[in-house]
């Protein structure tokens, strides 16, 4: 059995921050950092993906305008859920995990739960907090690029409990 790397410490893209919250690179980024979320693995975890207009690759859309696109996706039920995120691997989308804790046949609540995440973000980007890293969003990627890029997010920005 291999060690975990110390709290806070990264030793890839999929790694243990704390506990045993397994985590990988989001498509948001704080200082150069990327923000973790769950590892695609992670048990209780489903991924709320909306597909990105393919003009945006362009840079033509703002990250203020892509999440509330995102959310639009979220309300109206116009997402895919899956078990490992989607952003980063060519499929022009943002991936937001929810927590799996709402019965299989209740996909309102989780697409709710995946809307208030996206808002949550929103507000991230507008405080300039955060910026969506829009290479990983459009662009293929190697995880290998990632490597000692995460950063935990401050417990005073109160993201909602549900997406953990």
């Amino acid at each position: 059995m291999s060690s975990s790397p110390a709290k806070g410490q990264s030793s890839s893209p999929s790694t243990r921050l704390t506990g045993e919250m397994c985590v990988q690179a989001s498509p948001f980024i704080t200082r150069n950092h990327h923000i973790p979320d769950p590892r695609d693995d992670g048990e209780g975890y489903c991924w709320v993906s909306v597909i990105l207009l393919p003009e945006a690759k362009n840079g033509t859309h703002s990250d203020e305008a892509i999440m509330l696109f995102v959310i639009q996706k979220c309300k109206y039920g116009q997402t895919t859920m899956t078990h490992q995120p989607l952003h980063g691997l060519g499929d022009h989308c943002i991936s937001l995990p929810v927590k799996w804790n709402t019965p299989r046949q209740d996909l309102r609540t989780v697409r709710d739960q995946a809307a208030a995440l996206a808002t949550w973000w929103l507000v991230q980007i507008r405080e300039n907090r955060v910026t969506i890293d829009q290479k990983m969003v459009f662009d293929d990627r190697t995880t290998g690029e990632f490597k000692d890029m995460l950063d935990v997010i401050p417990l005073e920005w109160k993201k909602p409990g549900y997406s953990d």
